[in-house]
């Protein structure tokens, strides 16, 4: 633990949320639901920028034990907290790789720490002293689960979780005024977790099909039904010695993982020797491609939704009042991203929003025709693909829409249609 690589890419981001006006009142901590180093957030910001989509989110910093990425000058604002005054007096510390079954909760700490120290470094710097007021959680901005796993880990309470952050920034400023002074300063004594080092989760490379009465393995909770039969990469694994399991899969789609199941639960188990699905493969289909947010379904409208907007949304494919209000957030965030329409983003349909909104009619390709087609999934429509393009599927469903409202049927989403899908 005495060095650390740094990637300071002030060019990735280059300002895209402006100066901040003055220096920043402290720092938020995050963990990224994910399982990416920041390595590999290098090109997935880079791969952002490129479509268009850094008004989505994005940290000034993604940290691990070893690799600390700084994708923005410090002085500028970042699109972190979905929340104006977050985003323009805080800096932002994404722990990565966080989501469960990826590295062991002792691993996780260790990326923890890491970010910690940079936080520590921009204090010295900055000359804020960590408290209450600057250490900050996601969640103290917006509706989100985020720092999920530190969150579990330290406390499960605001309280608990920002003493211990604020326990440790302070250790780190007195050990130095940057990461690398710190790290000498502690050498090979420097103290480690204190968790135990659970097995830490494999990628076993094949895929599951879930079965009839598959449960959410560890809380108990039903697996959704349009989950159920479905084909899923096996992300991880693990030993579960759990009723007739002796394995737990954590399944997903592409990158993005849909929770942890448990061997009994899929489908084809009993021919797979009843207790060992490694003497037969449970099915021979090959996996989706891509992420489940591309699926065409209300599920994967709310998974967009929580992924790319901090939607907060339980994934139950039904889209209720909570859905529709994330929809007309997310409209709001894009409205004010792209055209700077200065929206309060509230999720309340108003004059306000359908005066901002602007016309997209065939040819359009980006964040607003995905969320267009979003609301019509969430209406029982068929677009023909969720997948942001204004193609022929989209243009019929826009029609058969206005046809239901009395509106003039041109396929053209003006401020009329856009008030059909969103109010």
């Amino acid at each position: 633990m005495g060095t650390v690589t740094r990637i300071n890419r002030d060019d990735i981001i280059n300002g895209k949320a402006g100066k901040r006006p003055g220096k920043p009142k402290g720092g938020v901590f995050h963990n990224d639901f994910g399982a990416m180093t920041p390595q590999r957030y290098v090109a997935w910001l880079i791969a952002r920028r490129k479509e268009g989509r850094l008004g989505l989110g994005f940290a000034p910093y993604y940290i691990n034990s070893s690799v600390i990425l700084r994708a923005d000058n410090t002085g500028n604002k970042a699109y972190h907290t979905a929340n104006n005054e977050g985003n323009t007096w805080y800096l932002g510390y994404e722990v990565t790789q966080s989501y469960y079954g990826i590295i062991s909760d002792k691993e996780f700490i260790l990326n923890e720490d890491m970010a910690l120290r940079q936080m520590a470094e921009d204090f010295n710097f900055y000359g804020l002293k960590p408290n209450k007021e600057t250490v900050r959680l996601h969640r103290e901005f917006s509706a989100t689960s985020c720092p999920h796993r530190s969150w579990d880990l330290h406390g499960k309470s605001t309280n608990a979780l920002k003493s211990y952050l604020i326990t440790k920034v302070t250790r780190y400023m007195a050990l130095g005024k940057t990461v690398e002074e710190m790290l000498k300063k502690e050498g090979v004594s420097a103290p480690v977790a204190t968790v135990p080092n659970t097995v830490t989760p494999q990628p076993d490379g094949k895929t599951v099909k879930v079965g009839k009465q598959a449960k959410q393995w560890e809380t108990g909770s039903n697996i959704p039904a349009f989950v159920i039969g479905q084909v899923y990469d096996v992300l991880a694994s693990k030993p579960a010695i759990k009723s007739r399991s002796k394995k737990a899969y954590l399944i997903g789609k592409g990158k993005v993982a849909t929770g942890w199941l448990l061997e009994q639960d899929v489908d084809g188990f009993k021919t797979a020797g009843g207790g060992n699905t490694n003497k037969a493969t449970p099915t021979t289909k090959r996996a989706v491609t891509g992420t489940t947010t591309e699926t065409q379904s209300i599920a994967g409208v709310q998974m967009f939704l929580n992924r790319w907007f901090y939607g907060g949304l339980t994934v139950d494919n039904s889209a209720g009042p909570s859905t529709k209000r994330a929809l007309v957030k997310a409209l709001q965030m894009e409205l004010n991203s792209q055209f700077k329409a200065g929206l309060s983003v509230d999720g309340d349909w108003g004059s306000k929003t359908k005066n901002a909104c602007v016309t997209v009619r065939k040819g359009a390709n980006g964040n607003l025709t995905r969320l267009i087609q979003a609301a019509l999934i969430c209406k029982g429509y068929d677009v023909k693909g969720f997948d942001g393009k204004f193609g022929n599927g989209l243009y019929n469903a826009i029609i058969l829409l206005q046809k239901s409202k009395g509106l003039l049927a041109d396929g053209i989403v003006g401020k009329a249609t856009f008030e059909a899908l969103f109010k």
